[in-house]
């Protein structure tokens, strides 16, 4: 099960392995201790000097009558920063704090992102890609969903994993760029899409929710990238597999192809290459 496609156990670490006291202290909230794991303090979400803002220690959760407001450590952020569920707990995963909005400052409808971006805008086509590569690796490590999908293939390998940089796209990489707004979030966002990354009718990621394979060939550089939905539970329509836009270009794997000794096996897919390459080891 899974909560918004950030699975249960994600979800569960973050809630309990993050203090609510803590957080929303850290955020600008000074908090009185009343009782032995109660705590109150003004709510920073309306115009409140009577300690309205109730924050039990031992469930992590808060609550303001006042504003119907209320919840765990994601709802807290959520709140705070006017931003969605998938980008409070990206910036909860990565210990994030921003200050805490007041009745004199309100939270704007457009925040700051606050989590950096793994891309330069400067950067020409093939190194942005390959920095999008880079973020899909390191996010595929972070994420129990992926690992799990290529435990069942066989494929739960290390070697493998950093050698063919497998990736894993889950809709967090438009977090983390510039907002759409401004000059340098436009632009990246319309070369990331002539590249194929993000769609362009959308704006949304095209391999989110897949394993990513980028193609590369003798020299490093990414001619195709591979994308592979990790579960079959789609809407009807969906695709499973995925590709950049244009005609398929590269081998994949061409040192394995060049190191063969003439003798060359051919798999349907590209899955079926890497698990067959980890059973032949």
């Amino acid at each position: 099960m899974a909560t918004r496609n950030i699975p249960d156990e994600e979800l569960a670490r973050i809630r309990q392995g993050v203090s609510l006291v803590r957080l929303i202290e850290a955020s600008g909230v000074a908090l009185e201790k009343r009782g032995a794991r109660e705590w109150v303090g003004n709510c920073p979400f309306h115009d409140d000097s009577a300690q309205a803002l109730k924050v039990s220690e031992e469930t992590n959760t808060w609550a303001c009558p006042e504003c119907m407001e209320g919840g765990d450590v994601v709802a807290w952020v959520m709140q705070r920063d006017h931003v969605g569920h998938r980008h409070a707990v990206e910036l909860l995963r990565e210990g994030v704090v921003a200050g805490a909005p007041t009745p004199a400052s309100p939270i704007k409808a457009t925040p700051t992102r606050k989590l950096p971006a793994p891309v330069q805008l400067e950067a020409d086509d093939q190194a942005l890609l390959r920095q999008v590569i880079d973020y899909y690796h390191a996010t595929l490590k972070a994420a129990p969903e992926a690992q799990k999908y290529l435990e069942a293939r066989g494929l739960i390998h290390g070697e493998l994993i950093d050698r063919f940089k497998l990736g894993y796209a889950n809709r967090t990489l438009g977090l983390r760029l510039p907002e759409k707004n401004r000059k340098a979030g436009a632009e990246v966002r319309e070369r990331l899409s002539k590249l194929g990354i993000l769609r362009e009718w959308s704006g949304h990621e095209h391999f989110n929710g897949a394993l990513v394979v980028p193609i590369m060939d003798e020299r490093g550089i990414i001619t195709q990238v591979y994308g592979r939905k990790i579960t079959d539970n789609l809407r009807k329509g969906t695709e499973l597999h995925l590709h950049l836009p244009g005609p398929p270009r590269g081998v994949w794997n061409v040192q394995g192809v060049a190191a063969s000794g003439g003798e060359i096996i051919l798999c349907k897919s590209l899955i079926d290459a890497m698990s067959f390459g980890v059973r032949a080891t």
